[in-house]
């Protein structure tokens, strides 16, 4: 790796620095920025994944979102998880029980890079069936690229943040989701809130999946049902008319909630 190879990655990664003006958003751009992962976003560069990464879209605890360039110009996302953070320990239950990643290897930077293999696969799902989210185009260790939901460097906003015009169109088009990955992908997001979901033109995108589960996970029906009360106590919040949980969770399961489900606390 040439001196002038990587002054180039960190000028691009100034480029976000100077936009954040926040002692501890600095801190949080800086933690994802290790001499691996930086390596890494060059050589997607030199092998024309990227062509530029730009400002931080989002800063988390697990990872930072950046908005950044494909070789043909496209608007990219690329999500880049931290390889230092205590989050993921409490993570490990989403992905033991899982069959796809029973073989993992144990340790910190084995199950950071599973996490992010595990957000490429449940996106690919998704976007199989017809659930909006965006759309996985290559994975590599801890970074993640993907469509950028948003348009001319503009992220779209979070279902938080945004004015909901006809909440109770929004509320059904969220169920048809929830049901369409029971039923079509027999997965489920497992962390669902308007928290995790983006709107785009009054359309909800889902996001953050990685610890979405399948349904033969032993958790997925606690998982579902939690996500249902998420939901439901958003909407209700918003003056729409909702479903009772249990009664929403019987439409989308055809059985109803046992009172463990109603009272397991993950």
């Amino acid at each position: 790796m040439s001196d002038k190879e990587i002054a180039s990655i960190d000028q691009r990664i100034d480029k976000s620095r100077i936009r954040e003006k926040d002692s501890n958003t600095l801190k949080s751009i800086e933690s994802v920025f290790d001499f691996q992962t930086s390596m890494l976003i060059v050589k997607m560069m030199n092998t024309g994944i990227l062509s530029d990464i730009g400002f931080c879209i989002s800063t988390g605890k697990e990872a930072n979102v950046y908005h950044g360039y494909g070789v043909k110009k496209e608007e990219l996302a690329i999500k880049i998880y931290r390889t230092a953070s205590a989050e993921f320990k409490k993570n490990w239950i989403y992905v033991k029980g899982d069959p796809r990643f029973k073989n993992y290897k144990k340790g910190t930077y084995a199950f950071i890079y599973t996490w992010a293999k595990k957000e490429f696969k449940n996106l690919k799902r998704m976007n199989k069936i017809g659930v909006r989210s965006p759309i996985p185009i290559v994975v590599q260790k801890n970074v993640l690229v993907m469509e950028f939901i948003g348009k001319s460097e503009k992220a779209a906003p979070l279902l938080k943040d945004s004015k909901v015009k006809k909440p109770h169109k929004l509320y059904a088009k969220i169920l048809d989701y929830m049901t369409k990955l029971y039923e079509d992908a027999k997965l489920i997001h497992a962390d669902l809130s308007e928290y995790n979901i983006l709107m785009l033109k009054q359309d909800p995108v889902f996001i953050d999946v990685s610890q979405a589960v399948l349904l033969d996970h032993p958790y997925a029906s606690a998982f579902l049902f939690r996500d249902i009360k998420n939901i439901n106590r958003y909407f209700s919040s918003l003056g729409v008319e909702i479903l009772p949980n249990e009664e929403l969770y019987e439409q989308i399961t055809d059985s109803p909630p046992s009172p463990k489900i109603q009272t397991l606390e993950i």
